[in-house]
This record gives C-alpha cells, structure tokens and sequence, in this order.
C-alpha cells in the first residue's frame, strides 16, 4: 500500500482533503509511468474514483507544463473550477469573446481577420487569455480547440504532458476536425461546380486540384477590395469581410482535399458534400505532436479505443485499469430473454418486447425508472403500446434538455423513454432507481461512414455497442450509494456480452449477472 500526504498537502490548496480508495496508489502508478520510457499511459478509471484529480496531481508532482483536454462542457467547467487555485487557465476559442474594436462581433469576426491591424489589440479578451494560457503551467481547453490552434495557428507553447480526460471520445474529435465540407452555396459563386457524376475518391482530388487556385484567386480580389476601402479611409462593409474570410475557408479546403493521399469516405449533403475519414490513425501527430507524455483516460477507455487513436503497441504503451469502489450489487445488470430486436423484428416480436417494458414498470411504480430504445422510432412505437404511457416522457432533438430536467423534478412513478441520454447525463439518486436497455445500441449501418469502417473492420460496430452500452448502463451509478437495476431485454445480449467483453471496462462486467427467466423484485 502506497502512503501518500492528503492531496491537499501535495497541491498545497486547501481542497481535495482526502483519498478516494486507491486514488494515491493510481497517482504513484501514473508517477511511475512518468519516470519511466514509456510515452503513452492509458487510464481505465471508473466514475467515482477521482480521475480529474489524478491528472492535476500527475501535473503538479512531475512539475510538467501540462494540457489537459475534455470533450464537453460540463467536465471543462470542472477542470476550470479546480485549476483556480492552482495557477490554471482555461483557454476557449474566438467565438466564445467580444472583439473589443467593433461593437456586437465576436472575436472570430474582428476586422483582424481581414488584415487590418488592430490598434487595441492588447485588450482583446481572447487574446488576453491566449497570452495567460501560453504563459501558464497547466492549461485546460477542449479538444476542437487543442487541434485547431496547434495544426492551424501557433500552437500553446512547449508542453511536457498532454492529458487526453473523456478519451473515450478522442476519436469523434479528430474525425471532426479532420471532416472536410464543401457547400455549393460556397464554391458555385465563385464558378467552381461540383463534378458530375461525382467520381471516386481520385476524381475529387483532381478536381480540388483545379478548383483551388481558382478560390484563391477569389480570395486575392476580395482582399483587394478591402485594400481599396482602407486605402481611403471608409469601413469594410460586413458582407465583403464574410465573403473574404468564406473564401480563404473556401481555398483552404481544397488545399487540403488535394493533400489528401488516401480514400476517404464521400457523403453527399443537402447542400454539397462531406469529405469524412475512415480512420484517424495515420492522423495521430495532429492530436499527439511531439509532446513526450501522453495520457489518455476515462472510465470507459479500453485498447481497442486507444488502437483507433493511432496509440502504438508495445513499451511504448502503459495500461492501468482501476478497480470501482461502487459496489457491484448496487448495480447488477440482467438480462431477461424477450426477443431479438433488431431491423427484421416483427409486429409480433414488438408487441413482447413493449409487454416485458410494462412488466418491469408494473413492479416499480415508487421509484423513477428510464428506457433506452436507440431509436426516436422505437421509443414512439413504445409510448404507442405501453400501459404506462401516461408516466412517460420523451423527446426530441429540440427539446432534451427541458424533458430531462422535467423528469428529475418528477414524483414517482415516473419514465424517461429516450434513445440518446447517455454520454455526459447523470440520474444519480432518487432520480433513477432502475434502467431498462431496450436493445443493444449497435450503430446504423446504412450510414457510409459507419459501413465503409465496418467493411474494413468487423468489430467496429461492435465496439461502438459495447462502447454506448456501458455509458447507458452508468447512467444512474454516480456514488458508492447509488442503487440502480439495469436489464438488459434485447436478447443479443447475452451473446454479445460474452463475445465483446473485452470491449468494456472489468468493472462493467463485474456488475453482469446472466440471465433470470421473469423479472425479479425490486431492489430495495
């Protein structure tokens, strides 16, 4: 057993008083990755356990100059509260500040952008935190932002530690920043056409090869139309700035569509197309650099996860995978046989699958309870046969946020149907006592990009399932104590439990517990 000061007396803040279980012993394992040759340390750590602070200790102790990224807003808030008293800064893109020279444009749209010196520029905000962030010794940002500023622009400074927190969704990150789209809205103005029939992946790059000097000139008159309108001393009109800066956009695509040296995946849009790679491997430099430490870390990260990113095998790789202090038989995860639902499901399969539902509710009308369904089409075809629809909730796309938190504020008995309320919702408490997984959540298929990944590997959508099964089946499990049942009534899951379990984290199968033939009592 590892013997550490508090982590307060380590920090030296008056917060983080005490250890969670085995959070010292995972801080001098991380320490012992630090000193040694191993660049990449993959963290497996369960909710609960204190990974934030894990990080900032790793930053604090190895006395690195530290970036630390989050993917959503609600862990970058936290980060941004802890790193307060330790010196942090958290750093945010234009978008998120005034420019201070022209009233009601944000920072993004600053007459700067069109090459015009700014006379106040040492009080612009974004810059200001800019500058604090390239001074400061721990920083936090998001991964979009980390990306652009460190492949587009001139980058935060030298960094001895990269912290990759919800690396998870490291992956999704780089897609989107990697994702190229052209709007005929964008290029057709400028008299560049899309390719009719649109070809091959080769075809395109022989257009964009053609198009984009002619964007580029477009971009060069504009800019001399600005000339023109500074020459004599008159404001640019907002209309010709947007068209410069769409333009350079516009000729920086292409630039990079003709760069492009292998198949991508083509999806035709309403409005153009999207250039979208199969994989982000071969574009792991753009996330890593050459920062000599690496961490990747969240409670659901598995090998597979880290293989994706580009992460090499070998020494050059440590793993350590945390044990959960949460109880498993807080959480035991069943599965009770009903139907395979899947596309090919019946009438006949629908209407026992919305039975078992109502079985499982009729048992627990004191408490709240949610379903996932994957779909938005499932979730209508349940409140359309439940005998509990008039305790049921859904939503759209448009209105998440407002039944979500209408159903915390809910009396028993109380059901949230929803196909998308995982990745960073919480139900801790009282607010869910049960889950029900109405089926295994493996992605559409008929998408290109989900099928061109699958055609290339097997298991992608298998570790994408197992991947959102467990964000699913979390969901409720926010404390040691938290008291949640989770069942699983799609009856691919069995199999697929026993087949893909290396896919998820040896906590999650820990609370797996078979198979029961009716549904149980509840848990008290």
């Amino acid at each position: 057993m590892t013997l550490l000061p508090p982590p307060s007396v380590l920090l030296g803040i008056d917060r983080f008083e005490a250890w969670y279980p085995g959070q010292d012993d995972l801080v001098s394992q991380s320490m012992d990755w630090y000193h040694s040759p191993s660049r990449f340390l993959g963290l497996s750590v369960p909710t609960g356990s204190g990974k934030t602070l894990v990080a900032l200790l790793l930053s604090h102790l190895s006395g690195s100059r530290t970036i630390i990224l989050t993917a959503t807003k609600g862990l970058q808030a936290q980060y941004s509260r802890d790193i307060s008293s330790l010196g942090g800064v958290l750093v945010m893109g234009q978008n998120n500040f005034p420019c201070p020279l022209v009233y009601g444009l944000r920072a993004d749209e600053g007459p700067c952008h069109d090459g015009l010196p700014c006379p106040i520029k040492e009080s612009c905000p974004y810059r200001t935190q800019l500058a604090e962030a390239t001074r400061s010794q721990l920083v936090v940002t998001n991964y979009a932002y980390w990306l652009a500023q460190t492949n587009f622009a001139v980058g935060l400074g030298e960094i001895d530690l990269l912290v990759c927190d919800e690396g998870h969704m490291a992956f999704g990150a780089m897609e989107n920043y990697l994702t190229i789209f052209l709007s005929k809205l964008d290029i057709e103005p400028v008299g560049i056409h899309f390719p009719e029939p649109a070809g091959e992946w080769g075809a395109w790059r022989t257009w964009a090869g053609v198009a984009q000097p002619l964007a580029q000139e477009n971009a060069v008159r504009i800019e001399s139309e600005i000339r023109e309108y500074r020459s004599q001393n008159r404001q640019v009109p907002n209309h010709i700035s947007r068209a410069f800066r769409s333009a350079k956009s516009v000729a920086a695509r292409l630039e990079r569509l003709t760069s492009v040296s292998e198949d991508w995946v083509i999806q035709k849009t309403y409005h153009g197309y999207r250039f979208v790679p199969k994989w982000v491997d071969n574009y792991s430099d753009h996330l890593f650099h050459d920062v000599p430490k690496v961490v990747l870390m969240s409670a659901i990260l598995s090998h597979r996860a880290i293989d994706y990113l580009g992460v090499p095998k070998g020494d050059d790789r440590t793993w350590i995978e945390a044990d959960s202090y949460f109880p498993p038989e807080n959480t035991p995860i069943w599965h009770i046989p009903t139907a395979r639902i899947n596309y090919r499901t019946d009438d006949f399969g629908a209407t026992i699958w919305a039975s078992r539902v109502d079985q499982i509710i009729q048992r627990r009308l004191d408490r709240k309870g949610i379903v996932f369904t994957v779909s938005y089409e499932r979730a209508r075809l349940l409140l359309s046969r439940s005998r509990f629809k008039d305790i049921m909730l859904t939503h759209s796309t448009s209105d998440v946020v407002q039944v979500v938190d209408k159903f915390k504020t809910m009396d028993p008995p109380a059901v949230l149907v929803s196909p998308s309320v995982t990745t960073g919702w919480d139900f801790a408490g009282e607010t869910c006592r049960y889950i029900v997984v109405g089926k295994i959540p493996y992605p559409d298929t008929q998408d290109p990009v989900t099928k061109a990944r699958s055609d290339d590997d097997k298991e992608w959508t298998s570790y994408m399932a197992m991947e959102t099964l467990v964000q699913e089946c979390g969901r409720a499990t926010r404390s040691s104590e938290d008291r949640c049942e989770v069942f699983l009534i799609d009856d691919t899951a069995k199999w697929f439990l026993y087949r893909y379990s290396r896919f998820a984290p040896k906590w999650f199968m820990q609370r797996w517990r078979g198979s029961l033939e009716t549904v149980p009592e509840p848990l008290v």
